[in-house]
């Protein structure tokens, strides 16, 4: 009888742990699924952080490129929009700031 009690004891565990067994293969499924879910959607906001990333990076070179071109055409047209410019005198020696303020027509109250 206490051998009985005994293989009736065991099934018992055996049931259980064959249930954990399969409650954890369950979860790993889960788990795995939600992970390459995951793992995708890291890989696409990569790829789209990479082609903003390079799209600002090339319009910064174009904004870059434009500013000397720019400089240029002020330079040719004679306006200079510089709010101090430095100036050095022989007699006197140090720099003076000068303050230049673009030419704007007066207003009729």
């Amino acid at each position: 009888e206490s051998l009985n009690t005994l293989l009736k004891q065991l099934e018992k565990e055996k049931r259980s742990l064959e249930n954990q067994v399969k409650d954890y293969a369950l979860r790993l499924e889960q788990e795995s699924k939600a992970y390459h879910k995951t793992n995708s959607e890291r890989r696409t906001y990569l790829a789209e952080m990479s082609q903003v990333a390079g799209s600002h990076q090339v319009s910064k070179r174009q904004q870059m490129d434009q500013l000397p071109r720019m400089k240029e055409n002020l330079m040719k047209t004679g306006k200079s929009y510089s709010v101090n410019q430095k100036t050095m005198s022989a007699k006197k020696g140090p720099v003076k700031k000068m303050t230049r303020t673009s030419y704007l027509p007066k207003l009729n109250p």
